[in-house]
């Protein structure tokens, strides 16, 4: 749109996102996805912009609604913590895993056996390494692949525009959310 073209009573629309860089005591400089660095006002900021970090108050919910909270708040910033995907061990390092806490086992004296036998039972080897929490900051579009994973802009990570494609986009399983923290709220997960 060439801004040359409007005229008087002309409809704009507007969907940005920002990262701020400063902090003033009127207003806050911030840098938009394509690198702009913008002033904006105190009271523009406190009337019209949501934040990924700030909330007011706290709510715990199930796992299904925390997924739907999630999927229905696209095109706002917002943050999720969430586990990522687990692994396999190798079968190498699963074996070595074993034979370790065999010859434990073996070269224990009898006073420390029960103490060994407990921690097996507290933490069994197995051959999965679990997954990780992970926090992302940023905003989604809805935007689900063929597992119901969702793609998340991670707004942490530098956008690098020499690529075809958004460097920044993650994926989040919204089964395994932690909380979230969307439109001064910060959801969390019933235990």
């Amino acid at each position: 749109m060439k801004a040359n073209l409007l005229a008087k009573g002309a409809i704009l629309s507007e969907t940005s996102f920002f990262t701020v860089k400063e902090v003033q005591n009127k207003a806050i400089i911030a840098i938009d996805d394509f690198g702009h660095e913008i002033t904006i006002s105190n009271g523009y900021v406190e009337q019209v912009m949501l934040s990924a970090d700030y909330f007011e108050t706290e709510e715990q919910k199930n796992m299904t609604d925390l997924a739907d909270i999630f999927l229905n708040s696209p095109r706002v910033a917002q943050t999720v913590c969430f586990i990522t995907k687990g692994s396999e061990k190798t079968k190498k390092a699963f074996e070595a895993e074993k034979q370790e806490a065999t010859l434990k086992l073996q070269n224990a004296k009898v006073s420390e056996i029960a103490g060994l036998v407990s921690d097996l039972i507290e933490n069994p080897i197995t051959k999965n390494i679990p997954g990780e929490e992970r926090i992302m900051r940023g905003r989604h579009y809805g935007v689900k692949d063929d597992l119901g994973r969702v793609s998340f802009i991670d707004m942490e990570v530098a956008k690098d525009s020499s690529l075809s494609y958004d460097n920044r986009t993650k994926k989040v399983d919204p089964r395994t959310i932690q909380w979230i923290i969307v439109n001064k709220v910060k959801y969390i997960l019933k235990k």
